[in-house]
């Protein structure tokens, strides 16, 4: 796997650390209020996975890898929401460990002699279990905790929180920062005098 591209973050925030900036990355493969979606095609994954160094190899992606992709990356999305203070999501949750059934880990040397997990396949599900691989790695650090989404509904754009406390809620709060507060402002406007 190389070095995932170093994207400009909302709010000028630096990307997350070390490996953990490749689930970053793909969770960040569609702007959800925006666009576009990388993984909207076959063509856009299998670029996606070429730039970020993991090959097809001899199988090409399929329609059913792609929304299998798909599927992997929202319910991360739905973990992250949980980083930022959601509810606990046991249907993203049970997405992930069925997904991963399929995309087998293995220990494996890098080549300072670290020992890590490492994907056994090849293709999406190498990729998709690298991803998780990595997800597992910033568990046991404390780093996946920091891996948050927006806490703006129409943006949930994967962030790191880099706060001494990890009191960050919105990628940028220029932006969605400013967006959720006017909101809860107007809503405060309209709520009946009798009611307050």
């Amino acid at each position: 796997m190389t070095e995932p591209k170093r994207v400009r973050q909302p709010g000028d925030r630096e990307v997350a650390p070390g490996r953990l900036a490749l689930v970053q990355s793909f969770v960040n493969s569609v702007n959800v209020e925006f666009g576009p979606d990388e993984f909207a095609s076959v063509e856009g994954l299998t670029g996606w996975m070429e730039r970020h160094g993991f090959p097809t190899g001899a199988r090409a992606v399929t329609e059913p890898d792609r929304r299998e992709t798909v599927e992997v990356r929202e319910a991360l999305r739905a973990l992250m929401r949980e980083n930022n203070g959601a509810e606990p999501d046991p249907a993203a949750r049970a997405a992930v460990e069925r997904l991963a059934a399929d995309c087998p880990l293995v220990l494996a040397f890098d080549e300072t002699g670290t020992p890590g997990l490492r994907p056994a396949g090849t293709g999406t599900r190498g990729m998709i279990g690298d991803v998780l691989a990595v997800v597992v790695e910033a568990g046991g650090d404390g780093s996946w905790q920091r891996l948050k989404a927006c806490h703006e509904h129409r943006c949930e754009w994967a962030f790191y929180d880099r706060a001494r406390n990890r009191s960050g809620r919105w990628c940028s709060m220029a932006v969605c920062g400013t967006r959720s507060k006017m909101q809860t402002y107007r809503q405060g406007l309209r709520t009946p005098a009798a009611a307050r």
